[in-house]
């Protein structure tokens, strides 16, 4: 008889416990014999005698039972009893088994796959125990079955790799095999992440600043992808990595805010995480702009207009630069800003141009773009001016020299215009122009001064400027006059009376000259001034008549102004002259011859004035 055996299960390759076997029989001596119908556990097909602790084995995925059959004998007095076999099994389970799970990689704040551990194991039940070297991926730090779908956690900026390791039990008939362990990892990519690009300002034209995006990602790759809302600055829609410079276009007025949004991506493992985007703007100024100013032209000493500079910019400040080349017009050589009104200065003779060149600059956001200049002018017309001119003295009914205005102006047209405070002359009293030659008036007796005022405009680019007066005068002398002298009848060899001529002029002097027809009287044939008293001549026996004709010279500023002839006659009668009377005798009481007196003397009435003794 042998005691039923008790069955045991063990693991693939741990010791079996000893199989000793017992009996009841008493009084002799019980021997056992065995089978085992799988060897493949690590125990002989058969065997006598107790079964040793052996190393199981089971090298396939489900149990393996072993029936082993025990033969007893009892051998008493050389007599051998074969009693009833009884029959056990050693279990030999599996080692516990995990198939390899697949190791993922996820992005921060996504939810993992969940971990569904698998077996090759048959037969029994697998359990799995798991250890986690990593619990901030948001995963405990060790659990038991299978691992459930979680959000990820990777807060920081370089890929997290968690180790977790898996431990496998195979149970059957209460036995627990454990299995080698399984080590997968789960990767959790840190969120993409990509430094704040520093936004830009820049001018039309102007080249950009190449934007070099970065990250503080590592472990892997982090690529970016970007909008921008304003194409028209000269940047596509959209792109990939990196901007490089490009020329920036604002044709407008206004400044252009572009605004890009850069979206970081970052890829470890085959996985791409996409972080948060970081907006920055590229704005363009438009090219600083100034209104073209106008020109001006003004005169000597009077005021210019405020130059204030205009833009159609809009959306910051523009700010003026000029340069004046010709500082002398009482203009600086540069400045800023608006040019406030001043007074103009041109003491020569002709226009003078200052070019005034501006430039403009636009600045917003601490930028400065400066535009094209404009250019304009400021003329400084010289001051109206008129060469002095002549005065001039003329005689009544004579023609004045014409009066040709001149100047020193050049550039532009010069006019005169004139007034005379003497009409009377025969000039008008105000005109404009040269003056041309008139018959001059003056019925007087004195002479009359007519004062012409003249004025120059000098007219250049539209603008008139008026000189300083010059004054000249036009004397108009009266005609030379003579009052008439009075005719003198005188004896032979008697003294004429001293001829002194007179006249009505003033306001100069008056010159005679004469002439006379008959020298013989003892008065020479021409002379000037006066005629003294001289010695009257007759030889003859008739009166003789010298006719005298005197001609009047009125000067007056150097102009002699002849008059009209007046004409007188001084008569020199002969000496009275009688024919010698004839002596006559006579006798006392007689009667004479009458005397009859006569004469050669004509031309006259001789009388006889007799005495007697």
């Amino acid at each position: 008889e042998v005691i039923q055996p008790t069955s045991q299960v063990v693991c693939n390759n741990t010791s079996t416990t000893a199989v000793i076997f017992g009996t009841n029989n008493t009084g002799g001596t019980t021997t056992y014999a065995w089978t085992n119908d799988t060897p493949g556990i690590g125990l002989l097909a058969s065997g006598t005698g107790n079964i040793a602790s052996f190393t199981a084995t089971n090298t396939g995925t489900a149990p393996v039972i072993a029936t082993i059959v025990v033969t007893p004998t009892f051998t008493n007095g050389g007599v051998s009893c074969t009693g009833p076999t009884k029959t056990f099994t050693i279990t030999v389970n599996p080692t516990g088994e995990v198939i390899q799970p697949a190791s993922q990689v996820v992005c921060n704040n996504a939810a993992t796959t969940a971990v569904i551990f698998g077996t090759n194991n048959t037969g029994g039940t697998t359990t799995y125990a798991w250890t986690n070297d990593t619990p901030g991926i948001g995963l405990l730090a060790l659990g038991t079955g299978n691992i459930a779908s979680f959000t990820a956690v990777n807060t920081g900026t370089a890929p997290v790799i968690a180790t977790i390791v898996v431990t496998p039990t195979f149970t059957n008939n209460g036995v627990n095999c454990t299995g080698p362990t399984k080590t997968f990892t789960i990767t959790v990519n840190p969120t993409g992440q990509v430094i704040q690009p520093a936004s830009q300002v820049v001018c039309n034209s102007a080249s950009t600043t190449s934007i070099i995006f970065g990250t503080t990602n590592t472990g892997g790759t982090t690529t970016f992808a970007w909008t921008n809302d304003v194409t028209s600055i000269g940047l596509a829609a959209s792109g990939t990595g990196n901007i490089t410079s490009f020329t920036a276009v604002n044709t407008g007025t206004a400044p252009v805010v572009a605004t890009i949004v850069v979206t970081p991506t970052f890829t470890n493992g085959g996985v791409s995480c996409t972080g948060p985007t970081k907006t920055f703007t590229i704005t363009v100024n438009p090219t600083g702009e100034v209104i073209q100013p106008a020109s001006q032209v003004v005169c000597n000493s009077g005021s210019t207009t405020d130059v204030i500079f205009g833009t159609n910019n809009t959306g910051g400040t523009t700010t003026y630069a000029w340069t004046n080349d010709t500082p002398g017009i009482g203009l600086l050589a540069t400045g800023t800003g608006n040019i406030a009104s001043f007074t103009a200065t041109n003491t020569g003779t002709a226009p003078v141009i200052a070019t005034i060149v501006v430039t403009p600059t636009f600045t917003n956001a601490g930028v400065s773009c400066t535009g094209p200049t404009k250019t304009f002018t400021i003329t400084v017309n010289p001051t109206g001016q008129v060469i002095q001119p002549a005065s001039q003295v003329v005689c009544n009914n004579t023609s004045t020299t014409a009066v040709i205005f001149g100047t020193n102006n050049t550039g532009g047209t010069t006019t005169y215009a004139w007034t005379n405070d003497t009409p009377g002359i025969g000039l008008l009293a105000l005109g404009t122009g040269n003056i041309a030659s008139f018959t001059a008036v003056n019925t007087g007796t004195s002479p009359v001064v007519a004062t012409i005022v003249v004025t120059p405009t000098f007219t250049n680019g539209g603008v008139s400027c008026t000189g300083p007066t010059k004054t000249f005068t036009i004397t108009v002398n009266p005609t030379g006059e003579v009052i008439q002298p009075t005719s003198q009848v005188v004896c032979n060899n008697t003294s004429t009376t001293a001829v002194i001529f007179g006249t009505n002029n003033t306001g100069g002097t008056t010159t005679y000259a004469w002439t006379n027809d008959v020298t013989s009287i003892g008065l020479a044939a021409s002379g000037s001034g006066d005629i003294s008293v001289f010695t009257a001549v007759n030889t003859g026996t008739s009166p003789v008549v010298a006719t005298i004709v005197v001609t009047p010279t009125f000067t007056n500023g150097g102009v002699p102004c002849t008059g009209p002839t007046k004409t007188f006659t001084i008569t020199v009668n002969p000496t009275g002259e009688v024919i010698q009377p004839a002596s006559q005798v006579l006798c006392n009481n007689t009667s004479t011859t009458a005397v009859i007196f006569g004469t050669n003397n004509t031309g006259g009435t001789t009388t006889y004035a007799w005495t007697n003794d």
